[in-house]
């Protein structure tokens, strides 16, 4: 079979299921069986296909229509422009979480844009308008990252490598979860600036913090059902479901975020849709500030920016 004909026929039996991406996935699974690109399939399209590959691809195609995602079949997943190792045991990384990327160096850029600056008016300049390249500006100190319930570790791991002077320390209860970051982060040259700690939230943390991330689990229980195959039956349960309300995470977090992040620190949060005002209440309960909140490219609050309170 040619290239071509392949193509069109994956094409097909995908829009026929209902798949909103259906070209691109046809694309995807032929590409990461094949190793061929994206131009082939303009510059090559009579290509001859083997039997094996052919066989191959059928088989992760019969795969995704019965609801397994194309990352988890072909066993990875892009965030931040870099390529992280998934599987059975860890949240697929979101788009949506870039967000919290962007926010944290934001603020790290503002926090060197102000030690390198004499007057009001280049801080607000840089305030303003901050280039999401660090390469322009020169680190002025160690950070120590701190990211709870790290999952494939997507979080720190992409900060690492935006910010040459951080050290993360990671934290997941699973082992299994803590077994992919460890991949992942060699897999990107930093495992020598990341430890792995096995713990529930803050259990075995030591020390205090510039930077605390999480996208902790959010989604209300009575709310699981509702999600489709693809999330509910391939993404562990764990990393889902934030209890009745959807906010023990927070609740468990915030009560002792003020131990484990500094007094010039900041916090970074992912949160659910509808769970801005919930968690503005958790935050003053718990007796932290709320520095700021951003919307994701839809429009939806999903990051806060947290302080330490005055105890």
């Amino acid at each position: 079979m040619i290239l071509q004909d392949l193509y069109n026929q994956l094409h097909l039996k995908f829009k026929s299921e209902g798949l909103d991406t259906a070209k691109l996935e046809a694309r995807r699974l032929i590409e990461a069986v094949t190793g061929l690109m994206s131009v082939d399939f303009i510059t090559n399209p009579e290509e001859e296909l083997s039997q094996d590959h052919i066989e191959k691809i059928n088989n992760y195609a019969e795969r995704r229509l019965k609801g397994e995602p194309l990352s988890k079949i072909l066993g990875v997943r892009e965030f931040w422009g870099l390529e992280f190792i998934v599987n059975e045991h860890v949240l697929d990384p979101r788009p949506d979480t870039e967000t919290l990327i962007e926010c944290v160096l934001d603020w790290v850029k503002f926090q060197n844009v102000i030690a390198r600056s004499d007057n009001d008016e280049a801080i607000q300049k840089h305030q303003n308008g901050l280039p999401r390249s660090l390469h322009s500006l020169t680190m002025t100190k160690p950070l120590k990252i701190l990211d709870l319930g790290t999952g494939t570790g997507c979080i720190p791991i992409s900060l690492l490598s935006e910010l040459p002077n951080a050290t993360a320390v990671s934290i997941d209860i699973s082992s299994d979860a803590l077994d992919i970051a460890r991949q992942n982060a060699q897999k990107h040259g930093v495992d020598d600036r990341i430890e792995f700690v096995q713990g529930n939230w803050f259990d075995n943390v030591d020390g205090v913090f510039d930077i605390i991330t999480s996208n902790p689990p959010y989604i209300p229980a009575s709310d699981i059902p509702t999600l489709s195959v693809e999330v509910q039956n391939h993404d562990p349960i764990l990393a889902l479901s934030g209890g009745n309300s959807g906010l023990e995470a927070y609740k468990k977090i915030f009560s002792s975020l003020n131990d484990f992040l500094k007094r010039d620190g900041r916090a970074f949060f992912e949160i659910g849709q509808n769970q801005h005002e919930s968690v503005m209440r958790l935050v003053d309960e718990s007796n932290l500030l709320l520095r700021d909140s951003r919307a994701d490219i839809g429009g939806i609050p999903r990051v806060v920016e947290i302080s330490c309170g005055d105890k």
